[in-house]
C-alpha cells in the first residue's frame, strides 16, 4: 500500500471519474481508501445544485471525502 500521509496539508488537482472538470483543494487527512479534501469550489457547486444543495448548505464546514477509487488522478507538488 502506499503511504498517502505526505500529502496532507498539500495543494492537489484532481479529477473524479465521469468527469471532465479538474478540481482544486488541500488534502485535510489521508486514509487508507481515500482523501478528505477541502475544495471550496466544488463544494460551492454542491451547493448550487438542485439536487444537494439544500442538504449541503446545512453542513457548517464542508470537506469532501473522495474515495481512491472514483479519482482519475490526483497531482501535487514534489517536495
Amino acid at each position: 500500500m502506499i503511504d498517502k500521509e505526505h500529502l496532507r496539508n498539500k495543494q492537489v488537482a484532481f479529477r473524479l471519474l465521469n468527469s471532465n472538470r479538474v478540481n482544486i483543494g488541500v488534502v485535510l487527512h489521508a486514509e487508507n481508501d481515500g482523501f478528505w479534501i477541502d475544495s471550496p469550489h466544488l463544494v460551492g457547486e454542491l451547493q448550487q445544485d438542485l439536487g444537494w444543495g439544500q442538504t449541503v448548505t446545512q453542513i457548517q464546514t464542508p470537506v469532501l471525502f473522495v474515495p481512491t477509487s472514483s479519482l482519475m488522478f490526483l497531482l501535487a507538488t514534489q517536495e
